[in-house]
């Protein structure tokens, strides 16, 4: 069993503590250290309510060795609990994403001071967070609140229309048109504090988010002109009260097994928590990169680093599952270690990519997003599709549009090019992400996109046919789907209810 747990303790440290040696070297930017600080956090925050089960796991263990006699046995799992709990010393005030007023767009009579938000005088006054950066996952919302009555004497307060009130309505959600908005939509109520200097901490939620970046939206459900509200220290908080199934109960004798068990339970968990933290780490290293082009040699070489310490059965890519579905695709010229360039998309399926150093325009084959412009010829066969209306379908061109920047920015693509291109000289396209597969899918799904096939004349492969006949079934799926998505949920709205 001694060989068990320093085994343990050098995985915790490869998932949380694999950047620090660098964190010493005079040498590097400012803003790596920066950015390699927030890895670490996240890092932290992922991997500490599994560690904290597993210390809990190791003190039963350290029980029943003492109780068996083994009382060296029983010291050395001591040590090692107790270097678990130092590496969460002084982290709990890291883990939350602040809600910064200087980033937040002000709406109605809301006024900020610092980092505190009043004036809560008219109904849907707020703030609002537009391409706010976040890592998909579960968060509760926090902030301190204190609620008074406004001054009376000789203002227009003193009249009976305006009365101070004992609460107040509040809203914060995810603004999107997309599948799961009213999921994450969370109404609350403030009271009145005891006095004046009195804040009192608030929790919302859980909210669950899946798009980044995204926007967020903190609001009056109502006017309190007669009262006094100020909101401060607005802040995401990743949920940690899940749980981990525990290993089933064993004898004392069995010590040595409760504790393989606890140990592989844990590396799962870890191993799950460390690609989420590194995919965020990189995203935040191609966002350094982008802002700063004098770091991006140092960038590349952290990534490139990052990358070897991951599962090398994965490969460069991780991508062999996408490979082996789409072997049979003769023809098609294949791109990986793209990126969407910088810049706002043509529109859903029609964008720029940079590959080793060149620009290419593709557009995705087998769908058409609408379009954003409204002399577009392509709005009326989008809308016909959806039957919906004209204007609907300009409002669906630029909900794709604004999904596909979001979805695909900094995200590492594959793609397989047709080697005909159309007249203005763009490719035509299938696009693959990781652990997603092809990105034609996701935009059926959302409703931003029509299925439209070619003639069946110029179908090449049996491959070919089934990867249109999964988005022939998607969009069946989506036209059904309870509540509907995107265009299919306006079709709804303008036949009555009735899908067509």
């Amino acid at each position: 069993m001694k060989h068990h747990l320093p085994v343990l303790l050098i995985a915790l440290h490869a998932c949380a503590g694999m950047t620090l040696h660098a964190q010493t070297t005079p040498a590097e930017p400012t803003a790596l250290i920066t950015t390699r600080a927030a890895f670490l956090r996240q890092v932290m925050t992922e991997s500490q309510l599994l560690t904290e089960q597993y210390e809990r796991a190791l003190a039963k263990v350290e029980t029943e060795v003492a109780t068996a006699g083994d009382y060296e046995e029983a010291r050395a799992i001591r040590q090692r609990r107790e270097q678990l709990r130092a590496l969460y010393t002084g982290t709990v005030s890291s883990l939350a994403t602040p809600l910064s007023l200087a980033q937040a767009k002000l709406m109605g009579s809301a006024q900020a001071l610092g980092e505190t938000i009043g004036g809560w005088r008219s109904n849907s006054s707020g703030a609002e967070w537009q391409n706010f950066r976040l890592m998909p996952g579960r968060y509760h919302l926090e902030f301190e609140a204190n609620m008074s009555d406004a001054p009376v004497a000789g203002s227009i307060y003193a009249s009976s229309k305006f009365q101070p009130q004992q609460s107040a309505t509040f809203e914060f959600n995810e603004v999107t048109i997309l599948g799961n908005a009213a999921e994450n939509r969370r109404s609350f109520e403030v009271v009145r504090s005891t006095d004046e200097t009195t804040f009192t901490t608030m929790r919302v939620g859980p909210l669950t988010f899946t798009r980044n970046p995204l926007t967020l939206r903190f609001t009056s459900a109502a006017g309190y002109p007669a009262n006094i509200i100020r909101i401060r220290n607005l802040r995401l908080v990743p949920v940690t009260d899940e749980t981990v199934a525990a290993a089933p109960a064993v004898a004392p004798t069995s010590a040595t097994t409760t504790l393989q068990q606890a140990t592989a339970t844990l590396k799962t968990a870890l191993d799950a928590a460390k690609k989420i933290a590194t995919d965020a780490y990189l995203t935040e290293l191609q966002t350094l990169a982008a802002a700063k082009p004098s770091l991006k040699d140092q960038v590349e070489s952290e990534s490139r680093r990052i990358n070897r310490s991951g599962d090398a059965k994965k490969g460069p890519t991780g991508m062999r599952a996408i490979a082996s579905t789409t072997g049979s695709l003769d023809g098609f010229e294949d791109i990986s270690d793209a990126r969407l360039a910088d810049g706002e998309p043509v529109s859903g399926e029609h964008f720029n990519i940079i590959q080793d150093g060149r620009t290419l325009a593709v557009r995705l084959l087998w769908i058409d997003c609408a379009p954003v412009e409204e002399n577009d010829p392509g709005v009326k066969r989008f809308a016909k599709h959806f039957n919906i209306e004209d204007e609907d379908a300009i409002t669906m061109g630029r909900a794709a549009r604004e999904f596909t920047s979001g979805y695909l920015r900094d995200k590492p693509l594959r793609l397989l090019i047709r080697p005909d291109r159309d007249k203005d000289g763009t490719l035509a396209a299938l696009l693959f992400l990781p652990d997603v597969g092809l990105y034609q899918n996701v935009l059926v799904d959302q409703g931003l996109a029509a299925v439209a096939p070619p003639p069946r004349e110029t179908r090449r492969s049996a491959t070919e046919k089934a990867l249109i006949a999964t988005l022939d079934a998607r969009e069946n799926a989506a036209r059904n789907r309870k509540p509907a998505p995107g265009a299919w949920a306006l079709a709804s709205e303008t036949n009555g209810g009735k899908k067509q």
